[in-house]
């Protein structure tokens, strides 16, 4: 069975293979799939950078990446779905606000499901308590699905908008360009929790 760092390894193996055109775009989709598991701003990076060297089609690097993602998210309903079975999550997810949580995800899934998306940090703990609650699979599955599809192309498109800023003023390379905004993000979103954390412990 292929470890992670298996994973990543092929990953990066099928990028260098598409920087020198011979990649299989297949492959190229199945490690684009894979490495939204790890990281998915990486992947989104390396979408945007083959997809405008013309390794592979802007369709391809969107379904690639989007469908990584989307099965990332469900996984997540389902890990949520299986704490049921292990008693000391059991006791961790059923307290005195259960009930609250439970109603609140039935009646705003979507919502719920949009806003986890958006948010670094809440994405787990919402789409695994839909799973332990047991929340409808289909219309999570349809909320996710518009989700995923909305922050692909959302990113996709802002990436290569920035990225064509970045080419033109700065002369680098477009392939390169593109895949700097989401690897900016990538860095800065670790470096905003440890100050957020610093903060708070200094203010104790």
């Amino acid at each position: 069975m292929l470890n992670i760092s298996s994973l990543w390894y092929a990953s990066v193996a099928s990028f260098e293979a598409a920087l020198h055109g011979m990649g299989s775009v297949w492959l190229i989709g199945l490690a684009l799939a894979l490495t939204t598991l790890l990281l998915e701003d990486l992947a989104i990076a390396a979408g945007v950078a083959l997809a405008t060297q013309g390794s592979i089609s802007w369709e391809w690097a969107l379904l690639s990446v989007g469908g990584g993602i989307a099965i990332g998210d469900l996984g997540l309903y389902w890990l949520g779905n299986g704490a049921r079975r292990v008693p000391w999550l059991k006791q961790r997810y059923i307290g005195s606000k259960s009930l609250w949580i439970e109603q609140h995800l039935q009646r705003r899934l979507s919502s719920a499901v949009l806003v986890a998306r958006v948010i670094p940090g809440l994405r787990f703990v919402t789409y695994t308590a839909c799973g332990f609650f047991k929340v409808p699979l289909l219309g999570f599955t349809l909320w996710v699905l518009l989700a995923v599809s909305l922050w692909t192309v959302g990113l996709f498109g802002l990436s290569v908008a920035i990225g064509q800023a970045l080419a033109a003023h700065l002369g680098i390379a477009p392939a390169i360009a593109v895949a700097l905004p989401m690897i900016g993000l990538a860095l800065a979103i670790p470096l905003w929790r440890q100050l957020r954390h610093h903060l708070n412990k200094a203010s104790i």
